[in-house]
Order: structure tokens, then C-alpha cells, then sequence
């Protein structure tokens, strides 16, 4: 798109009496209705302090002050502002035009990136639901039934929209957006969708008792919505729900202020509006600033356009991706029609015009290129397809290194009628049949002696009474006088679903009694189950586990530079964050290192460190932990060579990020004793919004997808730095996003197409699939990591499903970080995490 190159004036604003973002929006443009100035009728505002115009306002270097008389579109009062717009800066756009041709300024004007956000979020703004942020602006259509999904939300669709710099070029990166909303409405209607269920009155009021977990949930889910009332249509209407009350319409007494009258909420009600409460089961809600103005929930209507912030539940994630998934034909479209829905207008945009922007009708046209993929070896060679190579029809191939499972059992947890003993035996034939099939070695066990099934024990009786069985069945089995281990290689996990079962399983047998599990869902056995593929990729995960190596790609052959004989060690990192709208809470930490010199096997380390911090606090101690692992495995050698791989990274942080991590990483090999180590440090992103389509439909995938290995390294890129995009995975469902590659310091000096090349053949070296995945492994690895770890504290991280703390400052929960077990010193030699 075409920018301006003209100077533009920053203004600070300051509105009294203070109120929020979308007051002030209105405020603004009745100020732009009644301003002198002409120039201010084509200003952008932010909606908190900053405003800019293309030209220069004629008024006082003190500023000028207006007052705003603004309506309420309800029909209540008029209010009265004081609107104050000062000069505080001139913005150089040229800075901009400089920037992107590589003429001299190294750091992005953001001020100029800024004002063209506004400029392009300003009529979207007026004709959608918004949600403006630093990183761009989304714009949500209206609500629509259809897209309703579980627990009471909605989807609502629309677009997001950012502004993207490239080599001489500014451009308009627009993608579909789609997020959860309450549904508008009748309260009661949202309390019932909430616990899934057509009408309030099918709610089974034990499930809204106070001190119930469904009750805290629900007082949880409403919180901050905004209501309106229906039983009167004078006076205050709008509130914002703080709680639910523990208190019902028929037990709460209020006292009238007039009389001094004390009555129930449902007698004043009856009293006052001659209204009889229909549900008096169902409890008040909680309203004002300090929550002491009590409503009966039927009287209360949502109002729509209100986002919800918590995280979504398993069957909300898989609502939202039936509805979000779609084809890349489809997608495209749907991107060409919010090019047109937000920036089309009879006769042009006129604010564009006045600021000399022109966005083009048409997709950019770039250039890509497919990499070729590796050879990957098992046993025998396999050549894969469009990025994969599926195992379960390639025939005879065993895994490159078999593992060998003597010690083992079975344990089942739940109700045994939906977990039946032949059923579960039966499975465990055809796992172990796959297993073999690929190379392993299994030891044969009579399963009567080997699987124990909960019944009324805990978690923790039933793991003990599991691993014990383990070393009977194989004291029975093998001959007398073989010395037996203190633990069961492997304990196979069934149970109905995961949740709580599955994060106790792992804190005890990772934490406490060094144990390796594999876990499945009851769904999986016969008669229902398994589904094609099931065995195989359990089989990979169990080699993984042991200590096998499933697949290799040689590097020797494959991956070019790093087939030579340097030894080399492959990091990945990330960093988890509490979800949107938690207070206070942890963040963990992962850091993940390759072990072996074909890249196949990892260890990992974990740090949970205070909310929301993106830099990893003990990045050297946890490096140190990995070199030191190296050293012993490679028999007193250390790398000479590091590829850093860094998750979660926004483009804001890269600065912030690599100054400090990089620095961290080159004081922990120089203490370790290999400061000549050479360092190329990475962040990869898949959180973005760049979608890639391919040009000719012959050049696509049979789904519309771009094939595995496409690179694109221009058109699109960083002006000057090194960054790629990698489509490195095959797509099986929805559009492919590929990963964004951002090299941030590289002392190997590797060449684009080298890097590109390593990168994209890594991929194949997943231990969980048999195909490439969508960012390189080292970085998956530390993603699931981070994600077991919150299995590590008791009780779950904020409730076992979020990682909410109890702070409510938002700062650093120190007892929580205190409360999180430690894996086991043996536990940490494997690749436990797959």
C-alpha cells in the first residue's frame, strides 16, 4: 500500500472527568464535529492519550480546550467533558520510507507504524466490535446464533489487521479472526448454556449451591459482564456483575432506606414492580464497585459485543475449531471479503485519501520454493511424501533403535464396566503386536498377573499396587536369582478422560516415584476402538520413552553443515504464560537440548518463574544443566557448535530478549568450559497472522495447502535482518500456518539457504510422528515441556486447568512457585515428555 511521506502531529489528549476507552472514542468524534480547526477533521485517536492529524492544528503551544456535551444513547442524562488536545511531537514519516529501503535507521519507527495502524482500524472501528492492541486491531461481525458453542459463548467472526514492513514496501497484513464472546441475551439463558442445557430451569440446583466448584466456575465465567435490567425503564440501568451471591431472592434481606423496612429481595420485588421471581433457586447477583447491590438473575439481559477472556475447555477449543478450520480456498475468500468489508466505500475512504493511503484490491504476489525432503532411516530408508511417511503402510520398517520393555504393567482407573479386563487386554495385544512389528522387544506377561484396576484405591495406591505387580509378574516369569529393579520400566494408563487423572498420574510418577507412563483413553479399546494409527503412534511415543530412537535423518548425508564432525548441540525454549484475565499466577519456563549426534534424543529442564515474564530468569543454570548432561554423554566432549531455538517471542521483545538470553547462553558455555562455542540464537513464531495461498491450485497440496518444505525468504520478510517463513508440515485440517524464523545473532555465519535447509529436514525428527511437523522439534519438545509441568504442582496450576495464582496484585506468587515438584533426577535422563 502506498503511505505518506509527509510530516504528521502528535497530540496529547486529556479528558476530564476520566472514563474509559469507548466514552472517550465517542467524546472524540463529537469533538471532531464542533472543533474550529479543519485540519482536526481528519484526525485518529487512540481512545487514551494520543491523537494525530496529517496537518498541523492552529492552536495555542498550551494547548486548546473544548467542552463536550455527550447524550446517553439509552435516553438518561447528558453529560459534560472537558476535551483538551495539546502539540507534543512532529512525526518524521520519512523515517519510515528510509527504514524499509535500508537507508540508514537500524530501529523501527513505531510512531510512524502507530499512527498508520490507527489511520487503517478507524472506519472498522465504527462499523464492527473492536479489539485494538500494539500488535493490530480485530474487528468482529455481529452475533450470530450459528456459531453458538458449549458453555454458554459464541463465535464471533470477523478480521484482524496489522500493518507489516518489508523490503520497500509498507504492507496491510489482514487474516479472518475469530474469538469468544458472551452470548447477548437473556442472563438466564447464558447461566443455562453455561451448564450446557436448553432452558435455566433444567439446571440441577445442586449444581448452583455455594461452595460448589460449579458454582465458583460460574460466579468465575460472569464476572465483569456487563448487564442491563428489565424491570424498570428510569433511572440507572447498566451494571457490572462483580459475583454471584451466596444468597437466594427468598433469603436475601435488603432494608428500605425510606421506611427502614426490612424484606426479602423477592417481597421487594413483588412490592415495588409487582414482579413474582420465577426461580428463587437461583442465586443474586453481586453489582456496584463494591458488590452490594443485589439483582435477581431473571431481570438481567447481557449486552452483546462483550469478549470473554477465561480459557476455553477441551470441548470448547474443539467447538471453536470446527467452526475456525477451514480450507485455504474458503479462508482466502473470506480475507478478500474483509478487504472490501473494511476498507471499501462508494467513491474511496475518505480519511485515506486525506492521508495520502492507498491499499491495493489484490493479494501480494510472492515468491517461494519447495525444499526437497530428507531421506529418513529406520532400519530401511523411507522417502517421504508431501511431508509424511506413514509408518502403518510403509510395511516392515522397524525403528532406527528398538527399545527393550521387561517390567511392565497395566493400570486402570475408573469404572471397570467401561474399561473391561478382556478389552483392555485385547488392546494391549495389538499395541505390543506394533511394538514388535517395529523392532522392540517386549517381554511376554500373563495379563491377569499385570493389569490392576483401581477400585477403591487413590491414584497414588493404584500406581504403587501397578508397579508392584510389574516386578511380580516378572519374578514369576524369569528365572530365579535375576535381580529385580525398584520400578517397573513402563505403567500403561487407562482411564475415561484426562483432566485431573492424568495431571495426578504424571505429578506422582514423575515427581515422587520415578515411573514411566504411557497414557490412553478408554475410547481406544475394542469394541469402539483403536482407530487406524492409534497402536503406531503409541508405539513411537513408548520407544521414545525407553530410550529408542524411532527415526533418524543422517546428518552426514542429510543435514548438510551439520554433517560435519563438530559437535553440535540443538536447544529449544519457551516460556508459558497464565492465561488472558488471570491475576497473579506463574509462568514456566522449558528449555529442552539434543543429547545425541543425530539429533534424535533430548533432555529438558524446567524454571516456573513470576507471571507474565517473557525473558527466561535462569536461562544459565538451566543451559549449565544441559551442557554438563552432554559432557557425560558425549565422554567429556562439549559442543563446539549451539543452535538456539526461542518460542514465544513477540517482535517487540526480540531486542529485549536476545540481549539478555544471548548473553546468559555465552557466560553458561564459558563457565562450562566452551566459551569458543559458536552461538546462532533463533525466535520462531506460529502465533502471526501471514497466510500464504498458493497462486496456481496445481501447485497446492490435494487440501489446498502449500506442500511440505515451502520456504518464502522475500516480499514479505524483514527489510535487512535474517527471517524466513518454513511450511515445514503437511496440513491436515483448516490452513497451514507456516513458522516464522527470525535470526536474531548468528556467530556460525550460516548461509540462508543452509539454515532453511537444516531447519526444514529437523522437522522430520519429531519422535511422536511419523511426518514432519509444523516448527522444528526442539521447539515442540520445550512447548510440551512447559505444558506437562503444570502437572508438577499439586493440586493442579490454578485448578489444574489454568495457571491462575492467588495473588491478586497480578505480582509474583512466591508460595506458588514453591509449591512445584521436582522431576526425579533418573526421570530427567529420558525423553519423558513425549
Amino acid at each position: 500500500m502506498s503511505i505518506p511521506d509527509s510530516d504528521c502531529f502528535h497530540y496529547d489528549v486529556e479528558i476530564k472527568p476520566d472514563t474509559v476507552p469507548a466514552v472517550n472514542r465517542r467524546i472524540f468524534e463529537q469533538w471532531k464535529k464542533v472543533a474550529a480547526a479543519k485540519e482536526a477533521k481528519d484526525a485518529v485517536y487512540d481512545g487514551r492519550k494520543n491523537l494525530y492529524t496529517a496537518k498541523k492544528m492552529p492552536i495555542p503551544e498550551s494547548g486548546d480546550e473544548l467542552s463536550i456535551i455527550l447524550a446517553d444513547p439509552a435516553g438518561g442524562r447528558e453529560q459534560k467533558f472537558n476535551f483538551k488536545v495539546r502539540l507534543v511531537a512532529v512525526i518524521n514519516m520519512e523515517r519510515l520510507h528510509r527504514f524499509i529501503q535500508n537507508k540508514g535507521d537500524n530501529e523501527v519507527p513505531r510512531e510512524a507504524m502507530t499512527v498508520l495502524d490507527l489511520i487503517l482500524a478507524d472506519r472498522p472501528n465504527s462499523l464492527f466490535t473492536s479489539i485494538n492492541k500494539r500488535t493490530g486491531s480485530s474487528f468482529y461481525k455481529a452475533y450470530n446464533p450459528q456459531f453458538n458453542i458449549a458453555g454458554g459463548l459464541n463465535l464471533h467472526q470477523g478480521w484482524k489487521q496489522s500493518v507489516k514492513i518489508t523490503y520497500k514496501e509498507v504492507l496491510l497484513n489482514l487474516d479472518v479472526a475469530c474469538t469468544a464472546f458472551y452470548r447477548p441475551g437473556p442472563l438466564l439463558n447464558v447461566v443455562a448454556g453455561f451448564f450446557n442445557r436448553e432452558r435455566v430451569q433444567d439446571v440441577n440446583p445442586r449444581q448452583l449451591a455455594p461452595g460448589t466448584i460449579e458454582f465458583q466456575r460460574l460466579s468465575k465465567f460472569l464476572s465483569n459482564v456487563n448487564v442491563e435490567i428489565t424491570y424498570r425503564d428510569t433511572g440507572r440501568r447498566k451494571y457490572k456483575i462483580r459475583a454471584l451471591s451466596r444468597q437466594t431472592p427468598d433469603k436475601a434481606m435488603i432494608v428500605l432506606t425510606d421506611t427502614k423496612t426490612k424484606l426479602s429481595v423477592s417481597d421487594y420485588f413483588m412490592k415495588e414492580f409487582k414482579l413474582k421471581i420465577q426461580y428463587p433457586f437461583l442465586p443474586l447477583v453481586m453489582c456496584g464497585n463494591d458488590g452490594q447491590i443485589l439483582l435477581p438473575m431473571e431481570f438481567l439481559v447481557v449486552k452483546e459485543g462483550q469478549r470473554h477472556l477465561g480459557k476455553l475447555s477441551d470441548v470448547q477449543t474443539a467447538d471453536v475449531i470446527k467452526i475456525a478450520a477451514v480450507a485455504p480456498p474458503e479462508r482466502q475468500s473470506r480475507i478478500m471479503e474483509g478487504r472490501k468489508s473494511l476498507h471499501d466505500t462508494t467513491g474511496g475512504d475518505n480519511l485515506l485519501k486525506a492521508w495520502g493511503i492507498k491499499v491495493q484490491p489484490q493479494m501480494k504476489a510472492i515468491e517461494g520454493r519447495v525444499l526437497v525432503a530428507p531421506v529418513v532411516t529406520g532400519s530401511a530408508n523411507v522417502n517421504p511424501s508431501n511431508g509424511a511417511y506413514d509408518l502403518s503402510k510403509v510395511g516392515n520398517v522397524k525403528f532406527f533403535r528398538p527399545a527393550k520393555l521387561e517390567f511392565w504393567s497395566v493400570a486402570v482407573f475408573g469404572d471397570t464396566r467401561n474399561m473391561p479386563f478382556d478389552a483392555t487386554a485385547e488392546f494391549m495385544g495389538r499395541l505390543f503386536t506394533e511394538c514388535t512389528n517395529r523392532g522392540m522387544y517386549i517381554s511376554r506377561r500373563e495379563f491377569r498377573d499385570v493389569i490392576v484396576a483401581q477400585q477403591r484405591r487413590s491414584i497414588e495406591e493404584t500406581l504403587i499396587e501397578a508397579n508392584d505387580a510389574a516386578i511380580k509378574a516378572s519374578q514369576k516369569a524369569l528365572p530365579a536369582g535375576t535381580v529385580m529393579p525398584q520400578c517397573a520400566q513402563m505403567i500403561f494408563c487407562v482411564f475415561d478422560k484426562g483432566g485431573i487423572t492424568y495431571d495426578e498420574i504424571k505429578l506422582l510418577a514423575e515427581t515422587k516415584y520415578n515411573l514411566m507412563t504411557q497414557c490412553f483413553l478408554s475410547k481406544h479399546l475394542p469394541p469402539r476402538g483403536p482407530k487406524p494409527g492409534v497402536t503406531t503412534n503409541l508405539a513411537l511415543k513408548v520407544n521414545a520413552k525407553l530410550g529408542g530412537v524411532n527415526m533418524v535423518v543422517d546428518p552426514a548425508k542429510q543435514l548438510n553443515v551439520l554433517g560435519q564432525p563438530v559437535p553440535t548441540m540443538i536447544m529449544g525454549a519457551d516460556v508459558t504464560h497464565p492465561p488472558a484475565g488471570a491475576n497473579g499466577g506463574v509462568s514456566i519456563a522449558s528449555l529442552v537440548a539434543s543429547m545425541d549426534a543425530k539429533f534424535a534424543e533430548y533432555r529438558a529442564a524446567i524454571r516456573v518463574q513470576g507471571p507474565r515474564v517473557e525473558i527466561i530468569g535462569d536461562l544459565k543454570g538451566m543451559a549449565t544443566e544441559h551442557l554438563q548432561q552432554f559432557q557425560v554423554r558425549a565422554r567429556g566432549r562439549l559442543p563446539d557448535r549451539l543452535l538456539f531455538f526461542r518460542d514465544g517471542v513477540s517482535e517487540g521483545q526480540f531486542g529485549e530478549v536476545a540481549l539478555q538470553e544471548v548473553q546468559n547462553l555465552k557466560i553458561a558455555l564459558r563457565e562450562a568450559g566452551c566459551g569458543h562455542c559458536k552461538l546462532t540464537f533463533l525466535v520462531v513464531n506460529k502465533r502471526h497472522a501471514h497466510r500464504f495461498f498458493a497462486a496456481d491450485p496445481k501447485d497446492a497440496d490435494r487440501k489446498g495447502n502449500l506442500m511440505a518444505g515451502t520456504v518464502i525468504d522475500s516480499g514479505i520478510t524483514h527489510p535487512f535482518e535474517f527471517d524466513f517463513f518454513l511450511n515445514s508440515h503437511q496440513g491436515l485440517q483448516g490452513t497451514s500456518r507456516a513458522a516464522h524464523y527470525h535470526v536474531l545473532y548468528d556467530e556460525n555465519n550460516f548461509s540462508s539457504d543452509d539454515l532453511q535447509e537444516i531447519t526444514y529436514r529437523m522437522c522430520y525428527l519429531f519422535a511422536r510422528a511419523s511426518r514432519s511437523v509444523g516448527v522444528v522439534p526442539a521447539v515442540y519438545y520445550a512447548h510440551l515441556v512447559a505444558y506437562r509441568a503444570r502437572c508438577y504442582r499439586p493440586g493442579g496450576v490454578g485448578g489444574s486447568s489454568e495457571m491462575g495464582g492467588s495473588t491478586g496484585s497480578g505480582g509474583i506468587d512466591n508460595a506458588a512457585i514453591d509449591e512445584f515438584e521436582s522431576v526425579t533426577s533418573e526421570m530427567k535422563k529420558t525423553m519423558y515428555f513425549t
